[in-house]
């Protein structure tokens, strides 16, 4: 399911892409800005506000109207809570000004590494807590028997 703030990001986000494409809309293109996210590995997956606009490295920024948008190399759709939490520069949060370009520079090999020391580090945490209850469980059929 989508959320509703990523609707509207990706509503906005058309209709950027849009206005910036019309050749009579020299007013609402003043109202965009542009974002040039580049990451230090290739082929990684870069998202605007939730959606797709390519792979890196990119040749051109992407039009958005201005504001803060997000952007990052992590899908939308990560349902790990505990990982997604963790992921501080796998999304960045930035203001992009009317009629300026700002660059966003990603880390993917740091972040890609620390995924997975988090991956691994919350299925121990996960094995630990059921391990405790069921000591729980046992020492109190223990002492009740």
């Amino acid at each position: 399911m989508i959320s509703r703030s990523t609707l509207i990001s990706v509503i906005l986000l058309s209709v950027s892409f849009a206005w910036s494409s019309t050749p009579d809309s020299t007013e609402k293109i003043l109202e965009t800005g542009y974002i040039f996210p580049t990451c230090d590995s290739l082929g990684i997956a870069l998202f605007v506000d939730g959606v797709q606009v390519g792979v890196s490295p990119l040749r051109q920024p992407i039009p958005v109207i201005a504001g803060f948008h997000e952007i990052g190399y992590a899908p939308p759709n990560i349902t790990d809570e505990y990982v997604k939490a963790r992921l501080h520069q796998a999304i960045k949060r930035v203001y992009v000004p009317i009629g300026d370009t700002v660059n966003v520079v990603l880390h993917f090999d740091h972040e890609y590494t620390q995924f997975r020391v988090l991956r691994t580090e919350h299925k121990i945490t996960q094995y630990i807590g059921m391990m405790m209850a069921f000591s729980a469980v046992y020492l109190f059929w223990r002492i009740s028997g």
